[in-house]
């Protein structure tokens, strides 16, 4: 079971291009709870960047299930300087309504340095978060700061609050060293932190304390006239409430190139990671994956 963010979710689920275009995208994740996850989606964005998103989002386990619907207006807007996805729509799932959204903002200061603004609202996809319509709203600063032409470090905090009496104080980083910029071959090392005011909730993963460190290689380059071709692999130690564990995440994604007139994407994950999915820690695994396209016209 995990806390998704379905609202900032939808705001990047289209690849932008400053063109009329029809947009797609699904969604399907499974983990070891035998928690299922199904989000589809179809919409329009405009010459402006503004748009409309309608979707159905699925979710099932061992007798039980719940079903919903969402309709969003969307704003993307990608330049040099300046990125802005956000969203801001209704979701109804088991027969609850829920307002919607997420903006994420991010202004390029320098060559070398980008800094912007994360906010949202969404509901609790675990089951108990759904039954008993458990929302949460978050905000964090997010950062970037290439210190040399190979080496950068990006990092985003802030705070997530849940509508059960629950402050979430977070913090990621992530450093990255180019080892091979030709071949797009980097090694990183991550790190995820937060602390629950109120934790032990029954209806999500929500411990006192929990802290992880992981260290990557990563890789992207271009795949003949295919696409642009991107992996990871990372490895590491989870600590939750004084308990360590061996954690590890890996990915890879097949994308057109930026120029494409047709912009599209396909790719997966799979983690054993408890950081915000599971219900339990010990064997957990998830994994997913996503597809998305945009048709200009």
């Amino acid at each position: 079971m995990k806390v998704a963010a379905v609202g900032v979710w939808l705001a990047t689920g289209a690849v932008c291009a400053m063109a009329q275009a029809i947009t797609g995208a699904v969604q399907f994740s499974h983990d070891s709870d035998s928690f299922n996850e199904g989000i589809q989606t179809i919409g329009y964005t405009g010459q402006q960047g503004w748009g409309v998103k309608a979707g159905a989002l699925q979710y099932t386990a061992p007798g039980w299930s719940a079903d919903g619907t969402l309709l969003a207006a969307t704003f993307i807007k990608d330049s040099p300087q300046r990125q802005i996805n956000a969203s801001l729509g209704l979701t109804q799932i088991a027969r609850r309504d829920h307002v919607m959204g997420g903006v994420d903002y991010l202004e390029k200061l320098s060559p070398t340095t980008s800094l912007g603004l994360s906010a949202g609202r969404d509901f609790v996809n675990s089951i108990g978060g759904i039954q008993s319509g458990i929302t949460y709203d978050s905000l964090a600063v997010v950062a970037d700061h290439a210190f040399t032409d190979r080496f950068n470090v990006g990092a985003t905090a802030g705070s997530t609050l849940f509508s059960n009496d629950n402050n979430r104080l977070n913090l990621r980083t992530r450093w990255n060293y180019a080892l091979h910029e030709g071949a797009g071959l980097n090694v990183y090392i991550k790190t995820r932190n937060y602390q629950n005011s109120n934790p032990y909730r029954a209806e999500y993963f929500s411990p006192n304390r929990l802290g992880e460190a992981s260290l990557g290689l990563s890789v992207r380059f271009p795949l003949a006239q295919v696409g642009v071709l991107s992996a990871s692999m990372d490895a590491g130690r989870q600590r939750i409430d004084g308990a360590s564990e061996p954690i590890w995440s890996a990915s890879v994604g097949l994308a057109s190139r930026r120029g494409s007139a047709v912009q599209w994407m396909v790719g997966g994950e799979a983690t054993n990671s408890a950081s915000q999915f599971a219900s339990q820690v010990a064997g957990y695994r998830y994994a997913s994956l996503v597809a998305r396209v945009s048709i200009p016209f």
